[in-house]
C-alpha cells in the first residue's frame, strides 16, 4: 500500500518547505513537490496548511517501573499508545537494574515486559547501579549486536538505592569510553539532598513542596559540572538527562564550548515561562 501526502510543509531538523511525501510500504521513498504515485491501492491525504513531521523519538521513558513500592501507572502497551497518538514512534526506555540485579538480568527482565506489549519502535538504555569487575564485563557484553545497547546511564542521586559514588562513576564512563558507548548522567548531589529531606522531615515538612525545597538549584549546577569534568577525563561522551536550571544548562554550555563531547535533554517543565527554574524562558 502507498500513501501520498499532498500540499503539506515539510519539517525536518534544518528546514521547513512545501512538498509532498510518497511512503510505500511503511517507508518514505521521496519528498518533492507535484508528487504522482501511480497504481492502485494509493491512500491520498490532504495537508494542506498543515505541518508534516517524521515520527519523533523520545529518548527517556520509565514505563512499567519498579520505584519506591510503586510501579509506573503507564505500562508498556498503553505508553507506546499514548506515544504513537502523539506522534512518537520510538521510545528509549532505561532497564534499571536493583543493587543486587546484574545488567544482562535486568536486559531480559525489561524484554519480557516490553516484548509482548509495544506498540511502537523501541529501545533500551541500560542503567549501572552497582560496580564491580563482573558489571564492567557484563557492559561489554550488552554493547554486541545481539544485546544493541549502546547507552549506560549513572545516577548521582537516589542514595542506596540507584546512586553510584564518583569513582564508580568514573569508572563506568572510563568503560563506556573504551567499548564506544555513551554514558547518561542523572546529575544531583545525592547525599546533601539525603541530608536535606531529613532536616525537612525532622520540621515536619511532609508535602511536595518538600520536593523542590531538597533540591535547590546549585545543586543540579554542581552535579552537572562535576559529571561534565569527569566525563572529560575518562574521554567519555556525555549525555545529561532532564537539564531543569539556568544553572546545570550553563555548566553544559560552558563545556561544549572547549569542544567536551556533552549533550543535553529537558523536559517541558524547564522550557516554561515564568518558571523559577525554566532555563531558556530567560533570554540571558
Amino acid at each position: 500500500m502507498s500513501i501520498l501526502i499532498k500540499n503539506g510543509t515539510v519539517v525536518n531538523e534544518d528546514e521547513m518547505f512545501k512538498a509532498d511525501v510518497l511512503i510505500r510500504d511503511g517507508k518514505i521513498v521521496d519528498v518533492g513537490p507535484s508528487l504522482f504515485a501511480g497504481g492502485e491501492n494509493v491512500q491520498v491525504l490532504d495537508a494542506t496548511d498543515r505541518l508534516v513531521i517524521p515520527g519523533g523519538i523520545d529518548p527517556h521513558t520509565h514505563l512499567q517501573l519498579p520505584f519506591m513500592g510503586e510501579v509506573a501507572a503507564d505500562d508498556f502497551y498503553i505508553g507506546t499508545r499514548a506515544a504513537l497518538a502523539g506522534g512518537t514512534t520510538m521510545v528509549i526506555d532505561f532497564a534499571i537494574p536493583t543493587k543486587s540485579m546484574m545488567p544482562v538480568e535486568a536486559y531480559k527482565q525489561w524484554r519480557g515486559w516490553a516484548d509482548p506489549k509495544v506498540c511502537c519502535d523501541y529501545g533500551l538504555s541500560m542503567a549501572i547501579t552497582s560496580w564491580s569487575p563482573e558489571v564492567e564485563k557484563e557492559m561489554e557484553e550488552l554493547v554486541k549486536p545481539e544485546y544493541g545497547i549502546n547507552s549506560f546511564k549513572f545516577f548521582l542521586a537516589y542514595s542506596g538505592l540507584f546512586m553510584v559514588r564518583d569513582e564508580e562513576f568514573y569508572q563506568g564512563m572510563l568503560t563506556c569510553s573504551r567499548i564506544g558507548a555513551v554514558a547518561r548522567v542523572h546529575a544531583e548531589n545525592g547525599p546533601v539532598i539525603a541530608e536535606k529531606c531529613k532536616a525537612l522531615l525532622q520540621e515536619g515538612v511532609t508535602g511536595p513542596e518538600g520536593h523542590t525545597q531538597s533540591r535547590p538549584e546549585e545543586l543540579e549546577a554542581e552535579a552537572t559540572n562535576r559529571a561534565c569534568v569527569m566525563a572529560s577525563q575518562a574521554n567519555c561522551p556525555l549525555y545529561v538527562v532532564h537539564v531543569m536550571s539556568k544553572g546545570a544548562a550553563r555548566a553544559i554550555a560552558e563545556h561544549r564550548q572547549k569542544d567536551a563531547g556533552v549533550s543535553l535533554e529537558c523536559m517541558a517543565k524547564g522550557l516554561e515561562e515564568g518558571d523559577p527554574v525554566g532555563m531558556l524562558a530567560d533570554k540571558e
